[in-house]
């Protein structure tokens, strides 16, 4: 059964890694957000990455599709604990295809927040946990969000397709 696996790409070549590895048959997930960039005084909207130098592959949990991943161009490494691959949970894949847009490919900018809000974080590592939204980031689509954690509040930056008002 395959599962994902989170691939750190080297900077600025998130494409050749992606190409490559589909040419493996190797299936491959990059989430995009649009942001509006100034280029010759003219504001035109590009698409990023919604991960920098992350993609996403599903493969099977055997240790020569690590190897066969590893040495292709444009990857740096796959994300380990322990040694070992660390697995994505196939619903926050499938939570973020369900965020994008289907006409742009994109991960759009949800409701508007406003300072002082209580957030729910709806998916990935700190799904469930509430926090107060403090302000939208410098990409367009990212917040900055306060956590309470044991004995202090942490800002914790995020995209805003992954919170939702409590």
């Amino acid at each position: 059964m395959k599962q994902w696996f989170v691939v750190q790409t080297n900077p600025k070549e998130d494409d050749v890694a992606c190409m490559v590895l589909r040419q493996q048959g190797i299936g491959i997930y990059q989430p995009f957000m649009e942001k509006y960039v100034f280029h010759a005084r003219k504001k035109i909207l590009k698409k990023y990455p919604l991960f920098p130098n992350y993609i996403f592959v599903n493969i099977p949990p055997v240790e020569e599709e690590y190897h066969k991943i590893r040495w292709c161009r444009g990857v740096r490494r796959i994300l380990l604990d322990n040694y070992q691959p660390v697995p994505i949970d196939d619903e926050f894949i499938r939570g973020l295809c369900t965020l994008e847009d289907k006409t742009s490919g994109t991960i759009k900018k949800p409701v508007s927040f406003a300072p002082g809000d209580i957030v729910r974080i709806k998916s990935g590592p700190m799904k469930d946990l509430y926090g107060v939204f403090e302000a939208w980031g410098s990409d367009e689509g990212r917040v900055r969000i306060l956590i309470e954690m044991v004995s202090n509040r942490a800002k914790v930056v995020m995209h805003a397709s992954l919170i939702e008002k409590a």
